[in-house]
């Protein structure tokens, strides 16, 4: 699940930092981030905040590339337990895509916030020698509006939760109870090609919207 992420350079993002206020963001545009493809991440390192293109899927010495870590076992698993004591993050992103099984197919849809709201994801991420490193989204139950395509959806937490998932000094229980979904009145969405799932595919076009059959509609 959310396997694809979107973002866009944002002039301002206020996040409560007094020392930061611009983003800075390199490419400045991805209608299209796949797994293992370089997203922006906001870390906070000895108290500063820092933003880096790190890659999607995190990866440590434990496991192959994972993108998703369950908020239900997070704290637990000896997969991200050291990364959701220590190294949190959030995954600064406008959007992302994930697919509705038609029996045959595999139909993309879009997800955003409503008025396309800057989407700040829970992660957690590994420092690595031979980049800046690589990152995992946090997940939970889907809600009503992605329940239709799949059972899981990334946990987004408002501005003023933005900062204390990031202290170091938040307790497990404050940080534990972030970890929910977000309402469906709060998100938007609409079916987009399906050539998003070719490979090495991005253009403005993995964001237009298309119309479904009705049959296909009837599944929706």
């Amino acid at each position: 699940m959310c396997n694809l992420l979107r973002y866009k350079e944002r002039k301002k993002l206020d996040l409560g930092f007094e020392e930061f206020r611009h983003v800075r963001i390199e490419p400045k545009l991805r209608y299209k981030v796949a797994p293992s493809e370089p997203a922006p991440v906001l870390t906070l390192r000895e108290g500063r905040p820092q933003i880096d293109m790190l890659r999607f899927g995190l990866q440590t010495r434990l496991t192959g590339r994972q993108l998703m870590a369950r908020g239900e076992t997070v704290a637990k698993l000896r997969t991200f337990r050291e990364a959701f004591r220590s190294r949190r993050c959030l995954v600064l992103v406008d959007g992302f895509y994930d697919s509705q099984d038609m029996g045959g197919y595999r139909q993309p849809w879009h997800f955003q916030l409503k008025n396309d709201a800057p989407m700040l994801m829970a992660g957690l991420w590994e420092p690595r020698p031979e980049d800046a490193g690589n990152f995992a989204i946090i997940s939970a139950p889907a809600n009503r509006l992605m329940a239709r395509v799949i059972d899981r959806m990334p946990v987004i937490l408002s501005l003023d939760q933005c900062r204390r998932w990031l202290d170091a000094t938040a307790e497990p229980e404050e940080l534990q109870s972030m970890l929910v979904t977000l309402p469906s009145e709060q998100m938007e969405s609409w079916p987009v090609t399906r050539r998003l799932n070719q490979r090495g595919f991005e253009s403005p076009e993995c964001l237009e919207p298309i119309a479904l059959e009705q049959d296909e509609l009837d599944l929706w």
